[in-house]
């Protein structure tokens, strides 16, 4: 198992004033899903300044990037913000875990388009606000990327979904879901 810390991520983004919404596997838990992820995809916000803060957030010694049409990770220490435009999703561990850009939702759209639906937290205990995409563009992205581990999933999608629409605005993020930080590998506990 890889490194993987949630805050670690999320702060670094903020730190480096980063707009995006989150999606896939932790915008799911956030939103009440019991789905187990060892990664952080995003969807930022694709103009050039912001894209830019994205690519030096990533940058760094100890980040490796996905190759193309491989499995392979790469030593890639400079990010450059055209990576997130040459495949349907960048590929990236570091320091703090991994982390997957996608410049568009697959059945929904980019930015602006998960931001209309997207519900937005406040995290006082971390100085922070984020914002995640709405479960049912999740949950249309995995019905439309067509991938067997997304069908896996759509069944605790679809109950995470009613039980959040019987809360409506009432609902509140779980702290606890925030702690899906894993082990270092390699440590006794990733064993």
């Amino acid at each position: 198992m890889r490194r993987f810390e949630l805050r670690g991520l999320l702060r670094r983004l903020a730190d480096h004033h980063v707009n995006y919404v989150i999606v896939g596997g932790v915008g799911a838990r956030l939103q009440g899903a019991p789905n187990i992820t060892d990664d952080l995809d995003v969807v930022p916000e694709p103009t050039p300044e912001n894209l830019s803060r994205l690519a030096a957030a990533l940058s760094g010694p100890a980040t490796t990037k996905k190759a193309v049409d491989s499995t392979e990770y790469v030593a890639h220490p400079v990010v450059e913000p055209a990576e997130f435009y040459e495949d349907y999703m960048a590929m990236y561990i570091t320091s703090a875990g991994a982390l997957d850009v996608l410049i568009e939702l697959p059945g929904v759209g980019p930015y602006d388009a998960l931001m209309r639906e997207a519900r937005s937290y406040e995290l006082p205990d971390h100085g922070l606000t984020i914002h995640v995409a709405s479960l049912e563009h999740i949950i249309r992205s995995k019905e439309t990327a067509g991938r067997s581990k997304d069908f896996l999933v759509l069944p605790s999608l679809y109950e995470a979904a009613t039980h959040l629409a019987e809360q409506g605005d009432s609902y509140e993020l779980d702290g606890a879901a925030l702690r899906v930080d894993g082990p270092p590998a390699g440590s006794d506990e990733d064993r």
